[in-house]
């Protein structure tokens, strides 16, 4: 059985995870195609096996259900109306199973995916880790924009110090959205930073750092613009100096086995 035969062989009786596509683009600042992105997800799942050799797990011991795809912004002159479908769809997604996959879509989905998966579990002290090599914290003077969700989170009642960014680019943030967040609390590591330690013991930091603040759930924010231009070509805000894709694994990894995530 490959992964997307897997993703396919669940149901909705007590699922361990829930996976949701989110194709939105209109929001994002640079143009894109990024509503492309959950089908070509599931196709590619059909060249990879389920188990992984190095960690010796096999994610089919874990049931999934897959929810389809919340409709898009397409067909729509912003992305508000879809932006409100996806924070209703995943408020359903984590009533339904106690871990929720969003398969984006522009990274303007952070910001109604969480809102919507606090709304469903308002017993848990939420926090957030973005794995990102940008602030997200510009004004959404405009609307809520792929640039705006960590900000528009905050604004909205998430502690700053419930926030952590990983991969933060050394030339890809204005100084103000870089002093906005330090003014926030928010912990940021930095691209060195992950060079200069390993990915698996910044996560390791940042989960200590938040659950130190009081946190007992997380959402996790993978922007593939935190990758280096040389393996995401396509994705308008890569920048040179990025994560390798082995760092972003260790960091799937290391984020899959924490039990707030």
């Amino acid at each position: 059985m490959n992964a997307r035969e897997w993703l396919g062989s669940g149901g909705p009786a007590a699922p361990d995870i829930a996976v949701l596509g989110a194709p939105i683009s209109r929001a994002s600042i640079s143009p894109s195609e990024a509503w492309s992105t959950p089908p070509a997800f599931r196709d590619a799942l059909a060249r990879f096996p389920t188990w992984d050799a190095e960690h010796g797990i096999d994610v089919a011991s874990l049931l999934p259900h897959d929810l389809g795809d919340v409709p898009g912004d397409r067909d729509d002159a912003d992305a508000s109306a879809a932006h409100a479908r996806l924070d209703a769809a995943a408020a359903g997604a984590a009533r339904a199973a106690p871990a929720v996959f969003v398969i984006g879509g522009d990274n303007s989905l952070t910001r109604p995916a969480m809102l919507g998966m606090m709304s469903a579990r308002p017993e848990e002290e939420w926090g957030l880790i973005t794995i990102d090599a940008h602030h997200d914290c510009r004004p959404a003077d405009r609307g809520s924009r792929n640039g705006t969700p960590v900000r528009e989170l905050i604004e909205a009642g998430l502690p700053g110090d419930r926030v952590a960014q990983i991969g933060i680019s050394a030339f890809g943030n204005a100084r103000e959205h870089a002093e906005w967040a330090a003014a926030h609390g928010v912990r940021v590591y930095s691209r060195a930073s992950v060079l200069t330690a390993s990915m698996s013991s910044v996560v390791t930091d940042a989960v200590s750092t938040l659950a130190h603040a009081g946190v007992s759930a997380l959402y996790v924010d993978f922007d593939i613009d935190a990758v280096d231009r040389a393996f995401a070509p396509a994705c308008p805000a890569s920048l040179p100096g990025g994560l390798t894709p082995g760092e972003l694994l260790a960091a799937a990894h290391a984020l899959g086995r924490e039990p707030r995530v």
